[in-house]
């Protein structure tokens, strides 16, 4: 009889594994681990060009110092790897066009240092750029539709309706001739963006300093097909929100108004032009979203402490104003002033603050599965030997035996 190699025993096993797992594949399609950052920061902006996510900038502690790390994912390797922007500074905002990655704005000195540098990743090159603003600001808001880069509000000691508005068919960015500026119909800084459809939407934001009750419903609407802009109202004024779009629905969820932190969820379809609204599990402001496939993210944020809290809209599932489309789940570390990017099936949130001068380096990834592979034990997508030392762990455990047993979890 031929003695039976170490290698042909353990493919035999992960045969086995696999036959086993067919009646056994968890119901979530949703696989979290977590990473880390190379620098714990908050106040960071987040983008994805291709196959890659890029997390550059933020605040690294008291006093004057700023990062101008930018930490990059490759989907592609699963590996990490990091250069710098040309300047440090925090708070600035990110959007991709036409596989160039933007960076721009930000503040990067403890008394008055608003930034108007603008740094620009150029996928295909590998090569780095940059260009400026023609206002220097922090808290702005950034979007893109088709080849329009759009750049909007923020701060620089006093609210600021400038746009920015970079058009890739024209040329290089680096190029003035490429920009244009116009403005928003209100001044206010902390708004957000997202772009659904043909439509970029700048929604909500602060019209005021710090102290002062002031944040603001209105809603700035870009028109592609039209070139023309528009005005509409959130249904509640709130400032430090967070946007993201899922098909033809752009959402803009929680914030802050005068009422303290906020739950609701102000939803436009950009078809129909029609608003309606739905609600978070809990209320708070400066949190993250982000979308992968038919899922929008809501994660972190503050209400009156860090939230680990995560919310998930499943537009399979039917309208987002129907409370079953909704699901919780929780991010590894309560934390705020977090940023979101998606790169292929992955929501990633990276760093943010979780307490007085404590910044974090860790990145929450939520992995959305396409499809149940048998094996597939712990629901990373894939079968490999992690799923075989599930399987070995649990060898001839018999609950029925032994329901005691840590490894038998009721149905």
């Amino acid at each position: 009889m031929k003695k039976q190699s170490n290698f042909e025993f353990v493919m035999m096993i992960l045969v086995v594994v696999s036959f086993c797992a067919l009646d056994s594949v968890a119901a979530s399609d949703l696989v979290h681990t977590t990473d880390t950052l190379s620098q714990a920061r908050h106040g960071l902006a987040a983008t994805t060009v291709n196959h890659k996510a890029f997390f550059a900038g933020g605040y690294i502690g008291p006093g004057s110092n700023y990062s101008n790390v930018v930490d990059i994912y490759d989907a592609d390797t699963g590996m990490w790897s990091n250069t710098t922007l040309s300047q440090a500074r925090e708070r600035l905002a990110a959007t991709t066009v036409a596989n160039k990655a933007i960076f721009a704005g930000g503040y990067y000195a403890f008394s008055g240092g608003y930034s108007s540098v603008v740094d620009i990743y150029d996928a295909d090159t590998g090569m780095w750029s940059t260009t400026t603003l023609s206002q220097a600001r922090e808290y702005l808001a950034a979007t893109t539709v088709a080849s329009k880069a759009i750049f909007a509000g923020g701060w620089n000691g006093s609210p600021t309706n400038a746009i920015d508005i970079y058009d890739a068919n024209l040329g290089e960015p680096n190029d003035p001739s490429t920009w244009t500026t116009t403005t928003l119909s209100q001044a206010r800084h902390d708004l957000a963006a997202t772009t659904a459809g043909n439509k970029a939407i700048f929604a909500g934001g602060r019209t005021c300093g710090a102290g002062g009750s002031c944040a603001s419903n209105v809603v700035d609407i870009y028109d592609l097909e039209t070139g023309l802009w528009s005005t509409t109202t959130l249904s509640q004024p709130r400032e430090g929100l967070a946007s993201t779009t899922v098909g033809n629905k752009a959402f803009f969820a929680g914030g802050n108004n005068i009422g303290g932190p906020n739950n609701v969820v102000d939803i436009y379809d950009v078809n129909t032009g029609e608003w309606s609204t739905a609600f978070l599990s809990q209320a708070r402001l400066i949190l993250a979203a982000t979308t992968v496939g038919n899922k929008a993210f809501f994660a972190g944020g503050w209400n009156g402490s860090p939230t680990n809290a995560v919310d998930v809209y499943d537009a399979n599932l039917g309208e987002p104003n129907d409370p079953n489309t909704w699901s919780t789940t929780t991010l590894s570390q309560a934390r705020a002033s977090l940023c979101a990017t998606a790169v292929a099936n992955k929501a990633m949130f990276a760093g943010g603050i979780y307490g007085s001068e404590m910044y974090s380096n860790v990145v929450d990834i939520f992995t959305l599965c396409e499809y149940e592979l048998a094996g597939d034990l712990n629901k990373d997508c894939k079968v490999d030997f992690n799923d075989f030392a599930t399987m070995a762990n649990n060898w001839l455990i018999d609950c029925g035996v032994t329901p005691y047993n840590p490894a038998c979890i009721p149905k």
